[in-house]
């Protein structure tokens, strides 16, 4: 039961991220002001890797175990993909969410350079010296992969992961299913033996997250400092809109330290403890895929010209043809008040002067 609760989360979490993150593409593409420079690209990059995930996600329909000192990382190869080719497709799966977490501290490092108004740097991310940062990002994936195919599936006869409890939680078929397992120790009652794999691979994987959260914490407070700093300094205009976008970066961080931060941490961790989460690790499961749901949604909310757009179409095309429709199949139930536009026409004069868009709320 509960591996099919996880399927259909998954599948209905890839529909609703291929929606929304195509929704984000398109405002960015066709509403983004000329002003946010090459930060288009970044955006554009977040998204599209968030799609990657989703997919990467759905194929491999991936699941978690942490029991008695043992972290899993498994999939039952839903592709019914050669039992090598599955493997290392698990191990590209666990690995984009290290590229997700770099992707996110350049974002904070573009957006501190761009309100310190740092041109050197930000030359940098014009194309095609772009493809460079995209190359950082992807070397940090590379890097969570070949660490996990090297440490992640150890042979040892005395730190190899049992794979007992996961048939018996999930009776799963062993022959079909494969696996990046974590064990930092196995106890006997005359002595504890480390598994120096397991260790050397826990301390990589954190150190990515750590240098993400410590690139996102210094930049995120230095970039609040910086607008605070400079109300006075820029025009109205400009400085609304690096509010606007602070503050979606802001939630940004919120949601992957939620969904992606603290799973990561609580998986890598919790076998140190001999700790079992049987009964959280679907919640861990499910954070991981809706993250790439949540975090462009941010976007669309917090920045003012897509809210808007998305408003106006809703209550244009939406609302509107869905009244038009009750009434000519019912019509004693639909008003014909409710069908026209809520504000009465008014003749205004309006002067021959290009009208300046508003930004504040």
């Amino acid at each position: 039961m509960k591996i099919s609760i996880q399927q259909v989360s998954t599948y209905a979490g890839f529909c609703l991220s291929v929606l929304i993150n195509n929704i984000l593409m398109y405002m960015i593409r066709k509403k983004t002001t000329k002003q946010l420079g090459s930060y288009v690209y970044l955006m554009l990059s977040f998204s599209i890797f968030e799609l990657v995930f989703s997919t990467v996600d759905v194929l491999n329909q991936p699941m978690i175990l942490v029991n008695n000192g043992e972290f899993l990382f498994f999939s039952t190869n839903p592709l019914h993909l050669p039992k090598t080719v599955a493997k290392h497709f698990n191990m590209v799966n666990f690995a984009c969410s290290g590229i997700i977490i770099s992707l996110l501290a350049i974002h904070f490092f573009y957006r501190y350079m761009a309100v310190c108004n740092n041109q050197n740097w930000l030359r940098q991310f014009e194309m095609p010296k772009f493809f460079i940062w995209i190359a950082i990002f992807v070397i940090f994936g590379l890097e969570w992969y070949f660490a996990t195919l090297f440490l992640g599936n150890t042979s040892d006869s005395v730190c190899e992961v049992d794979m007992d409890d996961l048939i018996d939680f999930y009776s799963v078929d062993p022959d079909v299913t494969v696996f990046i397992g974590i064990k930092y120790h196995v106890s006997t009652a005359f002595e504890t033996t480390f598994c120096g794999k397991s260790i050397v691979l826990a301390i990589i994987l954190l150190k990515i997250v750590l240098i993400s959260c410590a690139i996102v914490t210094y930049c995120g407070y230095h970039t609040w400092r910086e607008i605070t700093i400079k109300k006075r300094a820029v025009s109205r205009r400009t400085l609304d809109m690096q509010k606007q976008f602070f503050r979606a970066l802001v939630v940004q961080t919120l949601i992957p330290v939620l969904l992606l931060y603290l799973p990561l941490a609580t998986m890598l961790l919790a076998p140190i403890l001999m700790a079992n989460l049987h009964k959280i690790d679907f919640i861990i499961q499910f954070a991981f895929v809706f993250y790439p749901i949540l975090d462009p949604i941010a976007v669309l909310v917090i920045v003012r010209d897509y809210r808007r757009t998305i408003k106006n179409f809703v209550e244009e095309q939406v609302w509107r043809r869905s009244l038009r429709m009750l009434k000519c199949l019912l019509p004693w139930l639909v008003s014909e008040r409710s069908v026209r536009s809520p504000l009465p026409s008014v003749n205004v004069h309006v002067p021959n002067t290009p009208v300046v868009p508003r930004f504040i709320y």
